[in-house]
């Protein structure tokens, strides 16, 4: 009798690979189409032309689905942000400016106006902020990592730190109705998140 940990699919392999990327990308244009609060596993699975069953073989839970389906969308728009602003610029530009590009890309993106719709349930809602805290990982951590290779970042306040706090900010902006005018973000980020991380030489 097979376990569950041998009826799931094998993390390693370019087929492998393969197939949890058709069923990221489908559940994302799903997400795209119509929301995340009506992703149904069946359609996802329907979409990438594979069986119900297979998404439980390369996914637990559809909440990892949709976190992959963010960790996606979220790594798009920080490849934007490099675009924007070039991958060796100052620390605190690369904060405030990297973050304002962000969120106002993220605001208008139906993947992350999806997660954080007010029609969305309590359980998807949990879902939603749960995936959103992680899938904006991979945009944040960048941005620290470099501050703390130049040596700006305050002595004592490490990257994992800096990156949750910034990933607590971020969704609370996020959640904001109308959002925020991207030069009053950039004012307020400018005045209370870089004396926050930042030590004296950020602008340098």
């Amino acid at each position: 009798m097979s376990t569950g940990a041998e009826w799931k699919a094998r993390p390693e392999g370019a087929e492998y690979a393969a197939r949890r990327q058709r069923l990221v990308d489908a559940a994302e244009e799903l997400v795209r189409e119509s929301s995340v609060s009506a992703l149904r596993l069946e359609s996802v699975a329907d979409a990438a032309g594979l069986h119900r069953s297979s998404v439980y073989r390369y996914f637990d839970s559809k909440e990892e689905l949709v976190t992959a389906v963010v960790v996606q969308a979220s790594l798009r728009v920080g490849r934007h942000v490099i675009d924007r602003l070039g991958p060796s610029e100052r620390p605190q530009r690369y904060v405030v400016e990297g973050l304002v590009i962000a969120l106002t890309e993220m605001t208008d993106d139906p993947v992350f106006h999806s997660l954080l719709a007010p029609s969305t349930s309590a359980s998807m809602a949990r879902i939603a902020g749960s995936a959103l805290h992680e899938g904006l990982r991979p945009l944040i951590e960048p941005m620290f990592v470099a501050a703390a290779a130049r040596g700006v970042l305050r002595h004592d306040v490490t990257p994992e730190v800096a990156m949750q706090w910034l990933q607590i900010v971020a969704t609370g902006l996020l959640r904001l109705p109308g959002g925020v005018e991207p030069d009053e973000l950039t004012e307020l980020l400018e005045l209370m998140l870089v004396p926050v991380l930042l030590g004296r030489d950020a602008d340098h």
